[in-house]
């Protein structure tokens, strides 16, 4: 996976049709909101992703709503960075128990406005179990989260 990410990168996952798989997912920007469901949500899947291979996790892209191209990206649905900052994600990632180390959260600028990020966040392989905020241990199973 890039490091260096760009909207044009973001972009060409969509072009492409880069599949979801064990180690890259999709989130559209409306899978963040300061409700409790959507903050363990977050932080299920960031656990998981870890005690599984790690990976990628991009909020932002939105997944196709045809259910014969699921788990396909399908456009950018940029995050308003004012209303929920780089720093915030990351207090919620925090909540995960034992803390995750090496995690990157890249903030992608989108040309649509100001504002408008897309959220990378680069997840290592843990050695160790990480419990999510429901105090649950989740591991990736292709597509999901169990």
């Amino acid at each position: 996976m890039p490091r260096n990410w760009t909207e044009n990168k973001l972009r060409n996952f969509i072009s492409a049709e880069i599949e979801e798989s064990l180690t890259l997912e999709y989130k559209s920007a409306e899978a963040l909101d300061r409700t409790e469901f959507k903050k363990k949500e977050i932080t299920k899947d960031v656990s998981a992703m870890a005690n599984s291979a790690g990976g990628v996790i991009v909020y932002g892209i939105a997944e196709s709503s045809n259910p014969e191209k699921r788990h396909l990206p399908e456009r950018i649905v940029p995050v308003n960075r004012l209303e929920f900052p780089r720093e915030w994600l990351e207090q919620i990632i925090q909540a995960i128990r034992p803390r995750i180390d090496g995690i990157v959260i890249h903030s992608v600028q989108i040309g649509t406005g100001d504002s408008d990020v897309a959220y990378v966040i680069e997840i290592p392989q843990s050695n160790t179990a990480h419990q999510a905020s429901d105090h649950r241990y989740y591991k990736r199973f292709n597509f999901q989260s169990v």
